[in-house]
């Protein structure tokens, strides 16, 4: 069997960056990805070879410092692409695109501001704390389809402490950023040349312990290490954990999981009746949110993802919203992706569950990253990745 001094399962930017952190002190690593493509979460659709959509995570920021020191260890820095400032809508209930400052009442939040800055987020849920910052009738028209736009799912009850947190920026880096090929090409780009060794289409099917350290099968093979690093879904690493460390397996069973039905859509430019947008938000919508790709325009296409509400739209009736929306016809759209994103669900309580399965391995080989520990943007995911990286690193001595 191929020994490794660290073995990381998935590929994705939890685990590209936690693999890039590790490979860094010398130390042998290999990457299992389940699939045939690197990712994760993110997934940029490359309909053109010019031209690529995001049907995933979409925005970076130079405040994801981890992400980009890992990608400066590549020396690719320099190939990150500036988002053109471009801004956000609400699509209203008669097809009307509105600006968020027009849902905001200044005389309530003029009330609320002053006091609401000054109560702490913990404990507190995503609704509790802006309501109390900006008003509920704020929240409400405002900010609750806002952040259910960022997350893709209703984020009444996501733990305040975990949305918007202050994260180490990389000054130099443009303030948001894409990258050539999307920001699935930026973590190809961790993995490209790189001296750990990746093998996409590697599903793990169990690990065992091996003396101190963990036996992993995968396929027809079998590979063992001294350290574990599990950067899969949260339901996939309770499943993989459930003999090995059952109680830390029962609280990831705790977090819920969700759905949202991507549904991307490219058209020669001059058929969307739509300004140059970032997004829009949907309001009782069957979508969450459109992403565009606007931000790096292309001299003749424009591209749109649709992030739907799970179950309410079948094909054809998300084609009809889609060319409802764009003020263009289906015959229009060149091509057309779908894709299903899960992601997971926590609400309140789930903060203190990830502290009580972060302490539980503390002293173990075995780490645990992803988006249900500390939040669910790539920056939430490589920041956690360089923490238990450099855990298991201080374990080893």
């Amino acid at each position: 069997m191929e020994h490794f001094d660290f073995i990381v399962i998935g590929g994705g930017a939890s685990g590209l960056v936690a693999a890039s952190c590790l490979v860094r002190s010398g130390h042998s690593v290999k990457v299992l990805e389940a699939t045939d493509r690197l990712g994760g979460c993110v997934q940029s659709w490359r309909p053109e070879a010019d031209f690529w959509l995001e049907l995933g995570a979409h925005t970076a920021y130079n405040s994801y410092a981890p992400l980009l020191e890992a990608l400066d260890d590549r020396g690719r820095l320099e190939d990150l692409l500036p988002r053109e400032k471009v801004g956000y809508r609400f699509v209203t209930a008669d097809g009307r695109l509105q600006s968020p400052l027009a849902r905001l009442n200044f005389l309530e939040a003029a009330l609320f501001l002053p006091f609401g800055l000054f109560r702490g987020k913990a404990g507190r849920s995503v609704a509790a704390w802006f309501s109390g910052l900006l008003g509920r009738g704020n929240y409400r028209r405002l900010l609750a389809p806002a952040f259910a736009a960022v997350l893709s799912q209703r984020a009444d009850d996501f733990p305040a402490e975990w949305l918007f947190r202050k994260k180490p920026r990389m000054k130099t880096a443009p303030r948001k950023f894409s990258f050539s090929g999307g920001l699935q090409g930026l973590l190809e780009a961790l993995a490209e040349g790189a001296s750990f060794s990746v093998k996409t289409a590697a599903p793990v099917q169990a690990i065992a312990r091996e003396g101190a350290g963990f036996r992993v099968h995968s396929g027809d093979a079998a590979l063992t290490c001294a350290n574990l690093v599990l950067a899969v879904p949260v339901d996939a690493a309770a499943h993989l954990l459930a003999d090995l460390y059952p109680d830390v397996a029962h609280r990831l069973a705790r977090f819920p999981v969700v759905t949202s039905e991507a549904m991307g859509v490219v058209l020669p430019a001059g058929k969307s009746a739509l300004p140059p947008l970032a997004g829009l938000i949907g309001d009782n919508d069957s979508f969450w949110s459109v992403v565009t790709r606007d931000p790096v325009p292309h001299d003749t296409l424009r591209g749109y993802t649709f992030h739907f509400r799970p179950g309410v739209l079948d094909r054809a009736g998300k084609l009809a919203r889609i060319a409802q929306v764009l003020g263009a016809q289906t015959s229009d759209f060149l091509y057309v992706r779908e894709a299903v994103n899960s992601l997971p669900a926590p609400g309140v309580e789930h903060a203190a569950l990830a502290g009580e399965v972060l302490a539980l391995l503390a002293r173990e080989p075995l780490a645990l990253v992803g988006n249900y520990l500390n939040g669910l943007s790539l920056g939430d995911c490589a920041e956690r990745a360089v923490i238990e990286s450099q855990r298991l690193l201080n374990l080893k001595g």
